[in-house]
């Protein structure tokens, strides 16, 4: 299935813009007037302080048509917490503020998020008769992502791309894009079992570049492009984003590569984004969309529901670019990403590697799990294994130093496979076989202690412990770096998560873990 999230958010105002209130109601007008133009099946998510602006409720009421979702996009605004009585903390003499204290829920206290989300979803069901059934923001918390679903019953949530150190907040090592049933104990990490599931799933914004969103431009080869910059995703306001050559690169890329059966992509922008280019940018993205008849647009509400019927867990998909914006094969990137991991392969100048590797464990608790985040800024990451991007070393884990471009193909049902001539990369739910490979990594620099054995690398991160186990070969140690040396075919990396002893385990998960794990 391959689905397409037409939506934008709307922001009442923004303190850094002149005249914001009135920019960003027509920036507003324009995007609706634009999906009713096209006809599109579409979705716009109301911040508190525009939902009970009369002119939104005006626009939408008359002017939208029943292609038009409306829903909530949560950030935490001074009149929503002049409406529960709490203390506003953002900067003097604004009433929304990008810092996450105030405007993100991780900021307040368990109770108070409760407090803030009844506000909200009240609210809306006040003005329009029911209760959104989408609800999204840059960062949502899991006991408020809980609360939503039980409460609310909602269909769909979403989140940012992942990011490091953009705005106020980083997103590391999760479900790349697509989208995932979150765990209770951490809403960035996909659960694999009913006793921590979330039923409603989480969908990743923004539509993020697999070969230059992780870390910009350091692989932009031609340059016709070096001159960009900003963001490296579908966002029609930055230059990526609204450039027709790259972005029939990314629907080819999203849609018409392999995808192991579900790929998806939001289109849309905030509206403090008032540029004339945005609209331009939205638009070539509408009017490409009618080149991929396969792809259906959605309101997000009821791809949170297709969703749920086709999926009772977390599925296995796959993001694949096999050449770059201008159609040269010099660097190709593979994200596979099922309820256990996240892994990305990663090709060039000619040497393949796996450049960022995150396992996930739904036992382990977000940071801001039972406290309140006390910085401006916040942090949602996984388990690192390889990560080229926060540690030092940039090379990852070395298969191949001199390799052709590799092909991707579909195995089986949840098996993908990479390969050049006679080696191949081989990715499983359950391991990672490296076939005809000797590999390489340098571990100086790591984010996580890890120690080598002969077929185990042991890992500790922030309390956490676990560890990729080898199968079919060992690992040695030489000039500082660690070989992985097959002894047959086929060299299998599995993986195990034993917790630790802190709270970021819930009591009597060591015990479980031989077994369920």
């Amino acid at each position: 299935m391959k689905v397409v999230n037409i939506m934008n958010f709307v922001r009442k105002c923004d303190f850094r813009m002149e005249d914001s209130e009135e920019r960003m109601y027509r920036m507003t007008e324009q995007e609706l007037e634009l999906v009713n133009e096209y006809g599109k099946e579409n979705t716009f998510l109301l911040q508190y302080d525009a939902l009970m602006d009369e002119r939104y409720i005006r626009l939408f009421r008359t002017k939208a048509t029943e292609r038009t979702e409306l829903g909530l996009w949560f950030e935490v605004v001074k009149p929503l917490t002049d409406a529960v009585g709490l203390p506003w903390r953002g900067r003097e003499g604004t009433t929304w503020d990008w810092h996450v204290i105030p405007g993100f829920l991780m900021a307040y206290t368990v109770k108070e998020r409760e407090l803030l989300v009844d506000e909200a979803m009240g609210k809306f069901k006040e003005i329009y008769g029911y209760y959104p059934a989408t609800v999204a923001s840059w960062l949502l918390d899991s006991h408020s992502v809980v609360y939503l679903t039980e409460r609310y019953g909602v269909s769909a949530l979403g989140i940012c791309r992942d990011q490091t150190n953009t705005d106020a907040y980083t997103l590391v090592g999760g479900y790349f894009n697509q989208a995932y049933y979150p765990s209770k104990n951490n809403m960035f990490t996909p659960a694999r079992s009913e006793e921590y599931r979330i039923e409603t799933p989480v969908f990743r914004l923004l539509g993020p570049d697999p070969i230059h969103n992780y870390d910009n431009d350091r692989y932009i080869r031609n340059q016709k492009y070096l001159p960009y910059c900003g963001c490296y995703t579908l966002e029609p306001t930055w230059a990526a984003g609204r450039d027709p050559e790259i972005i029939k690169w990314f629907f080819d890329t999203y849609f018409c590569n392999e995808d192991m059966g579900y790929s998806y992509a939001q289109l849309g922008q905030e509206n403090n984004f008032c540029e004339e280019t945005t609209i331009t940018g939205l638009r070539y993205q509408l009017e490409l969309l009618k080149d991929y008849p396969d792809v259906k647009c959605m309101k997000m509400r009821d791809a949170g529901e297709e969703f749920k019927k086709r999926y009772q867990k977390t599925p296995v998909t796959a993001v694949c670019a096999t050449e770059d914006w201008d159609g040269s094969e010099e660097v190709q990137s593979v994200y596979y990403d099922c309820e256990n991991y996240v892994a990305n392969l990663f090709r060039y100048e000619n040497k393949i590697f796996i450049r960022a590797w995150y396992l996930f464990d739904e036992r382990v608790y977000e940071s801001y799990y039972e406290e309140p985040c006390d910085t401006w800024d916040a942090a949602y990451e996984n388990l690192p294994v390889i990560d080229t991007i926060l540690w030092e070393d940039r090379e990852g884990l070395v298969l191949e130093e001199n390799a052709a471009p590799f092909q991707v193909k579909r195995l089986q049902k949840d098996v993908l496979e990479v390969s050049w001539g006679q080696k191949a990369v081989i990715f499983h739910e359950e391991k990672i076989v490296l076939k005809n490979i000797a590999a390489s990594l340098n571990p100086s620099g790591s984010k996580a202690e890890i120690t080598a054995e002969k077929q185990r690398l042991s890992y500790v991160y922030k309390g956490n412990h676990y560890s990729l186990e080898v199968a079919g070969g060992s690992i040695a140690k030489k000039d500082g770096r660690l070989l992985f040396a097959p002894e047959e075919k086929e060299l299998v990396l599995t993986w195990r998560r034993f917790g630790s002893g802190s709270k970021t385990l819930k009591k009597g998960c060591e015990e479980q873990d031989e077994k369920r794990y």
